[in-house]
């Protein structure tokens, strides 16, 4: 979340200068819950210290990082955003040691994406323990109550399955049962962080998202952690009515019988009701981020990608190309074909007519993000795309 600048003790994840001209990729950070830094204008001394993570800014206030060493990892990463381009204004990025620049207009998912990937990309910036549920709960929403299904939870918020829509900044209170709980119901005051994307083929009419919890007491932390404990080997089970009021399909077990009732939070428990398997798959923005893929070198054929996405070759899925604003993506089926150090190679399978024309028209224009690290010939082509979820 954003720091004032007399709260800084420490150097942010992500520092973000401008002169009022990056207030979407201010809303993007606090959706993706940051920590970062925002100054603007007057406000920007002449020495800023460098963020950890991230640092993004106009091409005026790029120069701030000309004096900054980067990390042991190369940390930290720089995107530069700029509404207008020119071959000089990418040469003193790349001088500074800018990794990215972004035109302006960009897909508004892609920049997304593209901050994602920066900010949760590897096993070691997991922050939290994170355990599946999938038990059914309720929540009020002013004066209603609704039900919904506990994707999973953390000691700082949840996912939560829901037949209803929720804003991103809607608070809602979250009453967790005691068959959850092992003890006595829990109410947890939430706000909506993110509205998770469907994946494709899912009823539109399911709905995702991700719950920030607000002032836990140190009780309810208690009782969280209990929960975490508790459920670590494994996720609930809906009854078939809880299953079908809330849309979720129901896998019938063959030869199972009826488990008599268990205490709350045994295996028993867990067993005693048929396992429901959910309609969509969601994921934690870490594991989101995995998806993401920069590619370069795109082609009606194929494209190189990041060599840290940790794809094998033989590796097969459907891909989401980013282009124009206010455009759909482009889906095409791809499969790895090579693995190096510098590079993976991706090729996708022959394209439908309409599909073909569209990655066409995307491939002969200017890409909106250019890679500045490897000149100006090997940035050529760079999209932002990300491997779908299974349906």
């Amino acid at each position: 979340m954003p720091r004032s600048i007399e709260s800084r003790m420490t150097a942010p994840a992500v520092l973000l200068l401008d002169d009022g001209e990056l207030d979407d990729v201010r809303a993007l950070l606090e959706e993706l819950r940051a920590d970062f830094v925002h100054m603007r204008g007057g406000q920007i001394p002449d020495h800023v210290e460098a963020p950890s993570e991230l640092f993004i800014a106009t091409s005026r206030r790029a120069m701030v990082a000309r004096s900054w060493n980067p990390g042991p990892s190369g940390k930290p990463t720089k995107i530069g955003i700029v509404s207008e381009d020119s071959n000089t204004l990418r040469n003193m990025l790349r001088r500074i040691g800018f990794d990215l620049l972004v035109r302006r207009p960009v897909h508004p998912f892609a920049l997304r994406l593209l901050l994602l990937r920066s900010l949760y990309s590897g096993e070691e910036k997991r922050r939290e323990e994170r355990k599946a549920i999938g038990c059914e709960i309720s929540y009020r929403m002013g004066l209603r109550r609704h039900n919904a299904v506990l994707a999973d939870l953390s000691s700082r918020g949840c996912r939560l399955l829901s037949k209803r829509k929720l804003g991103v900044g809607s608070r809602i209170t979250l009453q967790l049962p005691k068959e959850l709980t092992c003890a006595k119901p829990l109410s947890l005051r939430s706000v909506v962080v993110r509205a998770i994307d469907s994946p494709p083929g899912a009823d539109p009419n399911d709905h995702s998202y991700g719950l920030a919890f607000e002032a836990l007491s140190p009780a309810a932390k208690q009782q969280i952690a209990a929960i975490l404990k508790t459920w670590s080997t494994g996720p609930a089970m809906l009854s078939k009515e809880s299953a079908r009021s809330l849309g979720v399909s129901v896998v019938e077990p063959v030869g199972e019988a009826p488990t008599p009732i268990a205490g709350a939070g045994s295996e028993e428990n867990r067993r005693k009701h048929r396992r429901a398997a959910f309609e969509r798959q969601v994921v934690v923005l870490d594991d989101e981020a995995s998806r993401v893929l920069v590619g370069r070198d795109i082609s009606m054929g194929g494209m190189k990608v990041n060599p840290d996405c940790g794809l094998e070759p033989g590796s097969e899925f459907d891909l989401a190309i980013y282009g124009a604003p206010r455009e759909e993506p482009i889906v095409v089926h791809a499969r790895v074909v090579r693995s190096g150090d510098e590079s993976v190679a991706l090729e996708f399978d022959p394209l439908p007519p309409g599909t073909a024309a569209s990655l066409e028209a995307l491939v002969g224009k200017l890409p909106a993000v250019e890679a500045l690290e490897d000149g100006e010939l090997d940035a050529v082509g760079t999209v932002v795309s990300r491997i779908l979820e299974s349906a």
